[in-house]
Order: C-alpha cells, then structure tokens, then sequence
C-alpha cells in the first residue's frame, strides 16, 4: 500500500457491496480474510516443498514464506478479499472428458483430450479482468481503497485462502470444493487496505462466503481438513500416476497436468501409457469426484461464456497439432490456456497421443 492507511468498513456493508458487484462481472464466490493471517496449513506446505513435491516448479521454491503471509511483500495491507468463478457446473457422467473413454477413443475430437479450465479463454485475464470491475466499483464507496489483483501471478495460496474466506472446502485431491458448485473454480486475490470490522480472526475457516451465487450446505465444512471427503478416495484410486496422497498432498512431479503443460521434455521414459490419450491438463480427479457429479445434476447459474470456445477448432486434426508451426500456434491459442505449453510442447503432445491411440488400435486389432 502507498500509505493512504487503513480504511474501516462494518462487515455487513462490505457483505452488501459484493452482493451487489460480483453477479455484475461474473464472479460466483467471494469472502474476506483478516490480516495478518498464520495459515493453518503452513507446515504442511513447508514440508510439502521440503519433501520435493513440487516436482519441476522451481516458481514455488522462490521466497516460499511470502506465500504464507502477504504482509511480506505489502505490511501495509489489512485485508484479502478471495473470489472465484466457475468454468463448469460439475462433471456429467455421460460427458466426454480426459477421465473416460474419450481420452482413449481414437474418434474423439482433440478438444476432449485438453482440461476443461482450458477450454476458453485464458482465465488470467478473465477473472482478473472480473475482480479489476469489482474493485472499480468498492472505489466508489471507498474513493481510497488501495488493492492488488491477482490470479495465479502473485505468491499467494489462494486455494488456502479461499477456504479460510469460506469458499469451499479442501478436497483429498487438493482441490477447492464447493458444495453445490463442484470445483470448477478458478481462484483469485486482491490484497487490500480495508479493516472490516466483524470479520472473524484469519485463522479460523469462515462457514460461508460474504456473497455466493448459491449457498453451501447449511453444514459447512470448515475446521477438520478433508473432512468433507470422509472415507471415499476415488480420486485418489482413478489417478493412473499414484500421485495423490492425503499425507503429503499432490505430486506435482508425477502429475499429468505437470507432464502435458509445464514439463519440458518427453513423459517421464516408461510412463508414456500412464498419460494415455490426454493432451493437456487433466480431469481425473476432479471427474470422479461425488461432490462435482452432484453438481452436474443441481440446476445453476450459466458459466461464463469465454470458458467453453474452444469447440469451434475441433475440427483440425492430431496430425495438424502434431505438425503445427509457431505461427499457427500463437494464431489458434495466444488468448488461452494451452498457449503455456509453447509450440514445442503441443507437438510433443500430439505426437505422444497419436502413437498411444496407434498402439491400442493394434491391440484391439489382435484381440
């Protein structure tokens, strides 16, 4: 913060803004966390990078503790205000996905081997675009609000804080899950100089959000972490690299979504099987989750329309992927996800699904 101080605002007042603002830009879920703020899963995320879980995300090795408390880079700040917005109401069982059949179907168009996050537009610029509209409309009230936004570019855990604000619980497949939205969430932050008055203490979990588009259960899972999961552990069952574990959390390492978009390289040698015909990203343990087929099955508000265009190119080829030049790449998906894996590792990809998808045909053809 530049120095403008703190700015006191009564927690129902700033309840009834957001109510106000977020339906108007697009935004689902958004909470408040008082700062400072010790996470309750600081350890677990200290140790998690101690036990090299991150894999090949070296960004997350970079000043580790200003991810656990944004007063390192802004003393300044009194408050982070956590919003989300979906980019699927859950996953149906009859949908094609990268978990089922049509990651394996030679018939299926590419678009259904890519991550539903990233099927449309980027979400960097759309959620950040989305909270930017909401923070133009508190300047209004508060003509000296100062506030930083940030999706997935900052050294925060949002996903930490998204649950502290009441957005959801953590999920055994790390996620953040919302009861009756799943969670095809995508997560951002604003720190902020507002100190809201009636806003409980950071540490503790909130029981809901300060708006919703819908309410969570009336039972909200707040303080016993993976609670809401109980015994069930399909996702980590469906995951075909083990690289979940309740203990230790993701490993990003053996991850798919780690190999098809951030890896540089091959497939870890011998597992190219394991990621079968995924292209980018990866679904599985969010697809098998009860608390997204349940959502699937509950009527709710539309997504935002920029998340599902990806469809209208389903008609090139794994052959053109395969072949594509870093013109025809930057032309197709500058403005979306897939633009992280670079040219180099789309044609990997391609080339990789197309002789998995060769070498079932043949295996079928022998049966």
């Amino acid at each position: 913060m530049s120095g403008a101080g703190a700015i006191r605002v009564n927690l129902s007042v700033l309840r009834t803004c957001l109510a106000e603002l977020c339906p108007q830009h697009g935004i689902d879920l958004a909470g408040a966390v008082a700062l400072p703020c010790e996470l309750p899963l600081a350890d677990r995320f200290r140790q998690w990078l101690a036990d090299g879980r991150h894999g090949n995300l070296e960004y997350m090795v970079r000043d580790p503790e200003a991810r656990l408390q944004p007063l390192l880079r802004d003393p300044g700040a009194r408050t982070l205000l956590v919003f989300a917005q979906g980019y699927t109401r859950g996953w149906p069982a009859d949908d094609t996905d990268p978990s089922a059949s049509a990651a394996g179907d030679p018939r299926a168009p590419w678009t259904a081997r890519v991550a539903r996050y990233a099927r449309g537009r980027d979400y960097h610029d759309v959620l950040l675009g989305a909270i930017r509209g909401v923070l133009r409309g508190l300047r209004t009230r508060w003509p000296d609000l100062e506030a930083h936004a940030s999706c997935d570019t900052g050294p925060y855990l949002e996903r930490e804080y998204a649950w502290l604000a009441g957005l959801g619980f953590l999920g055994k497949n790390t996620c953040l899950i919302h009861e009756k939205l799943g969670s095809g969430l995508f997560l951002g932050v604003a720190l902020t100089n507002l100190e809201v008055g009636g806003l409980p203490a950071g540490e503790d979990p909130q029981r809901a959000p300060l708006y919703a588009v819908v309410p969570r259960r009336r039972r909200a899972f707040t303080r016993a972490y993976l609670s809401a999961c109980g015994r069930c552990t399909r996702c980590i069952d469906a995951c075909p690299t083990g690289a979940l574990d309740p203990a230790g959390g993701l490993d990003a390492g053996a991850c798919i979504s780690n190999w098809t978009i951030e890896r540089r390289g091959e497939v870890p040698a011998g597992r190219e099987a394991e990621a079968g015909g995924i292209l980018f990203g990866c679904d599985i343990c969010q697809a098998v989750c009860p608390w997204n087929r349940r959502a699937a099955e509950k009527a709710a508000p539309p997504v935002v329309p920029e998340y599902d265009t990806l469809a209208g190119h389903a008609d090139i080829g794994l052959a053109e992927l395969a072949a594509m030049t870093p013109e025809d790449f930057r032309k197709l998906f500058r403005r979306t996800p897939l633009w992280r894996c670079h040219p180099d590792g789309m044609r990997r990809n391609a080339c990789r699904v197309r002789a998995f998808l060769e070498r079932r045909q043949e295996e079928e053809g022998k049966r």
